[in-house]
C-alpha cells in the first residue's frame, strides 16, 4: 500500500481519536443528552451514545456489545446479576458515571484505574472484597460508593483520590482506617455506618471540608479529641456505639445542627454542649443518663430533643429556656415530677412523658397553648389539673395505665381532640362536657369497669362516628 494512503489512514485515526477525546460533555450536557435503554437502539447510531441504561435486566454478563459505543460517558447497569467487570472497561476512555450497584461483584478490575475521566463509581450492594490500590489513581474521581460490600480494609493509599467529594462505606466489614484518609481534603461526605470500626485515626481531624460524618453503628470506644476541628459539619450521627464519654471538644463544632448520640453509653454529657449553639436535634436516647446536665438550657435554638429510655430522676429547671423546643421525648425514665418551667416551651407541639412515675402534672401545663400531642401513658396520674382545657389545639391526648379516677369539666374544651385513651384507670364517669368533643374520633374506656348505664351516657354524649372501647 501507498506509504502516502498509510500516512493519510493514520492521520485520520488519530483525529478521530482526538475528536472523541474532546467530546466530554459537562454535567449539565449530560443531564439534557439523549438516555438509550437498550443496546439494539443504541447500536444504530453507536457514536452518539453518550448514556445508557441497563438497569434492572437480570443480565448475568457485562455485555460486550458496550465497547462499541466509544463516546460512551454515562453507563448504568443496576440491579443486574453480573459477576464480573471485564478488563476490556479500559476501551471507554470518555466514561465518567459508572453505576454497578446491585450486582454480585467480587471485585472491581484495576483496569478501571485507566479511565482517568471518572468522575463517579457506584459499585454499593455487591459482594465486593477488595479494591486494587491502583483504582486510588484515579485524578477526577468525585464519588465513591462502595457501601453494603464486604470490605475488611481499605487501600492504604485511599488518600491519593485528591479530588473525592462523597466516600460512602456503609455496610461493610471496616475494622479500621488507613491514616491517609485523613489526606482527602476535599470530602464533603463521608459515611462509615455499620461497620466494625473501633476507634478512629486521630487524622480524621484534618478532613475540614466535611459536612456530612455518619458512624452509627459501630463499635467506637471513644471519638478523638481532634474532632473539634470538623467546624462545617452540621450533622454528625454516632449512634449505636459504644462511647461511654463524649470530648469536651465537641463543643467547638460550632456548625453542629443535628447530633445523634442514641444507644450508646453515656452516663452524662460534658458541659462544653452549651457552646452547640445553633444545635436544632439532639437525641441521647437509649443511654444510660441519671441526671441531664443543666447547660443543655444554653441550647436556645434546640427544636427536638429525644431522652428516652434513660435512668433520669429530674428534670432540670433549665429546661424551660428551651423556647424552640417542639418535640420533646423524656419517655422509659424514672421522673417523679415534672418542674413547672415546663410551661415556658411554648412552642412546643409533642411531649412524650410514657412510662414513668410521674404522680401529677403542674397547672402550667396549661401555659402549652401548641401542643398537640401528650403522651402520659404508664404513669401513676391520680388526676388531671383543670388547666388541661387551655390546650385548644391538642389532638392526642393519651392517659392509659394510670390511677386516675375523675376527669376535670374543662375537658370538653379540647375542642380539636381526635384521639382520647384512658384505658386501665379508675374512672367511671365521665363529665357532661364530653359532649363538645366534636371532633374525636377515637375513645378507649376499656378496663375501667363502668357500668353499663355509664357507658351509654358516654355513647350518647358523642358522634356516633366515633370509633369506641369500653
Amino acid at each position: 500500500m501507498n506509504s502516502k494512503i498509510i500516512f493519510l489512514i493514520l492521520f485520520s485515526l488519530s483525529i478521530r481519536g482526538i475528536l472523541f477525546s474532546q467530546t466530554l460533555l459537562d454535567e449539565q450536557q449530560l443531564v439534557l443528552a439523549k438516555e438509550f435503554n437498550s443496546i439494539e437502539d443504541a447500536l444504530k447510531t453507536p457514536d452518539k451514545v453518550y448514556k445508557l441504561n441497563l438497569g434492572d435486566r437480570k443480565l448475568t454478563e457485562f455485555p460486550d456489545e458496550i465497547f462499541r459505543l466509544v463516546n460512551l460517558q454515562s453507563l448504568d447497569l443496576w440491579k443486574n446479576e453480573i459477576t464480573e467487570v471485564p478488563a476490556k472497561i479500559s476501551e471507554l476512555q470518555n466514561l465518567q458515571y459508572l453505576n454497578v450497584g446491585e450486582n454480585k461483584l467480587r471485585t472491581v478490575p484495576q483496569e478501571l484505574s485507566e479511565l482517568k475521566n471518572l468522575i463517579m463509581i457506584d459499585a454499593e450492594e455487591n459482594d465486593i472484597e477488595y479494591i486494587p490500590k491502583i483504582i486510588c489513581t484515579l485524578p477526577l474521581l468525585e464519588s465513591l460508593n462502595l457501601s453494603g460490600n464486604k470490605l475488611e480494609e481499605l487501600p492504604e493509599n485511599i488518600g491519593s483520590l485528591t479530588s473525592l467529594t462523597n466516600l460512602n462505606l456503609w455496610g461493610n466489614n471496616l475494622e479500621e482506617l488507613p491514616t491517609s484518609i485523613g489526606k482527602l481534603s476535599m470530602l464533603q461526605s463521608l459515611d462509615l455506618s455499620e461497620n466494625q470500626l473501633r476507634e478512629l485515626p486521630a487524622e480524621i481531624s484534618t478532613l475540614k471540608n466535611l459536612m456530612i460524618f455518619d458512624l452509627h453503628r459501630n463499635e467506637l470506644l471513644e471519638i478523638p479529641s481532634g474532632i473539634s476541628m470538623l467546624k462545617q459539619v452540621p450533622y454528625l450521627n454516632i449512634a449505636e456505639n459504644e462511647l461511654r464519654i463524649l470530648p469536651k471538644t465537641i463543643g467547638n463544632m460550632e456548625s453542629l445542627q443535628m447530633l445523634n448520640l442514641s444507644e450508646n453509653q453515656l452516663s452524662s454529657l460534658p458541659s462544653e454542649i452549651e457552646k452547640l449553639k445553633i444545635l436544632r436535634e439532639l437525641d441521647i436516647s437509649k443511654n444510660k443518663l441519671i441526671e441531664l446536665n443543666p447547660k443543655i438550657g444554653q441550647l436556645q435554638n434546640l427544636q427536638i430533643l429525644n431522652l428516652e429510655k434513660n435512668a433520669l430522676k429530674v428534670l432540670p429547671k433549665e429546661i424551660g429556656t428551651l423556647k424552640e423546643l417542639l418535640e420533646f421525648d423524656v419517655s422509659s425514665n424514672i421522673l417523679e415530677f415534672i418542674p413547672p418551667e415546663i410551661g415556658n416551651l411554648k412552642s412546643l407541639k409533642i411531649l412524650n412523658l410514657f412510662n414513668n412515675k410521674i404522680s401529677s402534672l403542674p397547672p402550667e401545663i396549661g401555659n402549652l397553648t401548641r401542643l398537640e400531642s401528650l403522651n402520659m401513658y404508664y404513669n401513676k396520674l391520680s388526676g388531671v389539673p383543670p388547666e388541661i382545657g387551655k390546650l385548644k389545639r391538642l389532638k392526642i391526648l393519651h392517659l392509659a395505665n394510670n390511677e386516675i379516677s375523675k376527669l376535670p369539666v374543662e375537658i370538653g374544651d379540647l375542642s380539636k381532640l381526635e384521639q382520647l385513651n384512658l384505658k386501665n384507670n379508675s374512672i367511671k364517669k365521665v363529665p357532661d362536657s364530653f359532649d363538645k368533643l366534636e371532633a374525636l374520633i377515637y375513645i378507649n374506656l376499656a378496663g375501667n369497669g363502668m357500668s353499663e348505664g355509664a357507658i351509654n351516657t358516654v355513647k350518647s354524649l358523642i358522634t356516633d362516628e366515633t370509633k369506641t372501647r369500653f
